[in-house]
């Protein structure tokens, strides 16, 4: 009360600008926002379920390995993970190829997610809260499946990206079909976790999450091809909003897409640098409050503060990719070693010359292979991926395992970061 009744005087201190008041308010309002938010989540981790027979299944969650099947999906208002172990061999393909709305009637039990087992290991309770998600539920029987109508846009995107997911998987051979949905429509499957690890020990596992490159091809491209069929600058803005739900629900709502796209279109209002990264920030913790709880959301949001604070446009192209490459690994370093306690140090190399390959050669091919493919299916190109997956065994074979430095306290993770922003400090006063 003290403090609502202070921030609302004007005559509380001649110090305190208008401007102040205005911020302290609209902090004020976002700490009501997170702890509201907080209370609810904890209310419903600590709440019983009602029972649950009828659940419509998120399409584009689902994963099939073996004869284990888990996907997501809504009952009574409720996000669950579910579980449900595969009877036969036709469950399995039904499974594996569905792709529509359906709603299934199932008999089963809720549990709570599993909690962190071991220090510093990972706590799928925690990650599931964060998606919004408090129960599993292991289903024993699956009694009936009924197609279903919709009329919620969300559900409209899961079903239309689980089709393409499965068009993909049933037209395209390993392992170029795994490059296809894991670039286009940030989808990796359960076969290509060998790929994953490999990837993952060089320190190059990220050219695979969706982020800038991918949406500003994706976002230039579609604003190119407007423009082509006479729309106004005007009209080409206004199509980019509905364009980049479109393209956010297709690539399954990552934060790292949503945080880019959001940048883009503050861009087009002439928003930049570290404006454009502070009304990002402010947009994403009310699209998606818990963005910061989860190594992806911070380690994207690292790229992209690096990104505002350096000026990489006064550099020459090539040279702007090499300096761009290693200023954001080395600037986000300290979060890697936090979350994952290791580094690469050749991922510096290997991210500027993949990074190469992704984004210049592969998302073009992949995106224009998979546009004319219900006319012409240009498998062919299937070699090419073999030879590169035959070229990361054989560099993860010579480069070896990371170094493993364990995970640092969180005072050293602030201390790493002071000593990054100094260093940067010095800098600028030297270029200055």
């Amino acid at each position: 009360m003290v403090l609502s009744y202070f921030s609302n005087s004007p005559s509380f201190c001649p110090l305190f600008t208008e401007k102040m008041f205005h911020n302290f308010n609209v902090s004020r309002l976002f700490c009501c926002f997170f702890f509201v938010r907080r209370e609810m989540a904890e209310w419903q981790t600590k709440a019983e379920p009602s029972s649950v027979r009828q659940v419509a299944v998120l399409p584009d969650t689902i994963k099939v390995n073996g004869d284990s099947l888990s996907f997501r999906g809504k009952a009574n208002g409720q996000t669950y993970q579910i579980y449900y172990k595969l009877k036969s061999k036709e469950e399995q393909l039904a499974f594996q190829n569905l792709s529509s709305l359906v709603t299934l009637t199932v008999e089963g039990e809720f549990e709570s997610p599993e909690k962190q087992r071991n220090f510093s290991g990972f706590d799928y309770q925690v990650y599931l809260k964060t998606q919004g998600i408090y129960r599993n539920l292991k289903v024993d029987q699956i009694l009936s499946s009924q197609d279903r109508v919709s009329f919620q846009p969300f559900e409209w995107l899961s079903s239309w990206r689980r089709k393409a997911l499965v068009f993909i998987k049933r037209n395209f051979p390993n392992p170029m079909n795994h490059y296809m949905t894991g670039l286009l429509f940030g989808a990796l499957e359960t076969d290509f976790d060998e790929m994953s690890d490999l990837y993952s020990s060089l320190g190059i596992i990220h050219l695979f999450a969706l982020s800038g490159m991918q949406v500003g091809f994706f976002m230039e491209g579609f604003r190119k091809l407007l423009l082509k069929l006479g729309l106004t600058k005007e009209m080409v803005h206004k199509c980019q909003y509905p364009f980049s739900f479109f393209y956010a629900g297709m690539t399954g709502f990552s934060v790292s897409v949503v945080r880019s796209l959001i940048q883009k279109l503050l861009s087009q209002h002439g928003i930049t640098k570290l404006d454009n990264f502070a009304l990002t920030i402010m947009v994403l913790s009310l699209l998606m409050p818990s963005f910061l709880l989860t190594a992806g959301g911070v380690l994207s949001c690292a790229y992209a503060f690096v990104i505002s604070v350096i000026d990489f446009e006064s550099l020459t192209s090539w040279r702007k990719v090499v300096v761009e490459s290693s200023i954001i690994s080395l600037g986000v370093l300290p979060i890697l070693i936090f979350y994952f306690g290791e580094f690469q140090p050749w991922s510096i190399l290997l991210t500027f010359v993949f990074s190469l390959i992704f984004d210049i050669v592969m998302l073009p091919g992949l995106t224009l292979i998979f546009l004319i493919s219900p006319f012409i299916k240009l498998i062919q190109v299937n070699f090419l991926f073999e030879g590169l997956e035959n070229s990361i065994r054989w560099i993860a074979n010579v480069f070896g395992r990371p170094i493993v430095f364990g995970q640092p306290s969180s005072l050293l993770l602030v201390v790493m970061l002071l000593v990054l922003a100094i260093l940067y400090d010095v800098r600028k006063i030297k270029n200055g």
